[in-house]
């Protein structure tokens, strides 16, 4: 099979559930679903993922999910995010320890024993850093190992604001990701961050967090507000502060967006 038509594993990890795709096509070819499975993790914690790993292990062992490349989308639930002051001249090492101090001072001790990711320098603009616990990327490393090629890990965060970055670029408002029991809010003014968050909660507190945010940042509440509903039950702000613009997730036919994290995969 040719390396550019190879079939791939997308896996969304989340709290309540492992979903993953095994999808054909390259470049050049429409992509198509050859494979789905999904795992529903009712009894799991929304701070673990011992069984979601160990559901992702025991399907990447079977032949027809065997040997492929791996792109993993983490749940809110098990990122946590943080906007990094401008690095104009700074080395990659200086950036990533400025991300290190920022995370201490924002999240505490719990930071030392996360893996920190920090978007590429934009010199005088800040950037997007993220946290991810290292015993967390140390099991999905081991889940693959000799079964399938771990090719990615993104946070659901990162493909989510790519769908929409271009609208972005020149609007004022903020990114609401909702995911089942976790919503994530992003402030941003014309494409530059200005801060994220994360919160326990469903999406019908959506209306409540956005004014406690808003005024917890001493910001002035309102602007464009991008919607991605992964959970399907986000309550959207009354009143004339916000316009409403939805992010809908990429089309595979057979595939359920708002039922698969893992679909967000195909960027």
């Amino acid at each position: 099979m040719s390396p550019l038509s190879r079939e791939r594993v997308l896996v969304g990890l989340a709290p309540e559930r492992l979903s993953a795709l095994s999808v054909g096509g390259g470049w050049w070819r429409r992509p198509r679903l050859v494979d789905r499975h999904t795992v529903p993790l009712p009894e799991q914690d929304a701070a673990h993922w011992d069984k979601g790993v160990a559901a992702l292990e025991k399907l990447l062992g079977e032949p027809s999910w065997r040997g492929r490349d791996v792109g993993i989308i983490l749940s809110g639930h098990y990122v946590r995010h943080a906007v990094i002051p401008p690095g104009a001249g700074m080395s990659d090492a200086e950036r990533r320890n400025l991300a290190e101090v920022v995370f201490r001072e924002v999240f505490g001790d719990l930071a030392r024993d996360w893996e920190l990711r920090v978007s590429p320098s934009q010199g005088a603009r800040p950037t997007l850093a993220c946290g991810v616990p290292r015993t967390l990327l140390a099991a999905m490393r081991n889940a693959c190992k000799g079964r399938a090629r771990l090719a990615s890990v993104q946070p659901s965060l990162m493909p989510v604001f790519n769908r929409a970055r271009r609208q972005m670029a020149k609007a004022v408002g903020c990114l609401a990701l909702v995911e089942p029991g976790r919503v994530t809010l992003s402030a941003l003014e014309n494409g530059v961050w200005k801060y994220v968050d994360s919160r326990a909660g469903g999406g019908q507190l959506l209306p409540q967090l956005l004014l406690e945010e808003t005024e917890l940042h001493a910001r002035q509440p309102g602007g464009i507000l991008w919607v991605c509903d992964l959970a399907g039950d986000a309550l959207l702000p009354g009143g004339s502060f916000w316009s409403h613009e939805r992010i809908e997730p990429p089309r595979l036919a057979g595939v359920d967006g708002i039922s698969s994290l893992a679909i967000w995969g195909m960027g």
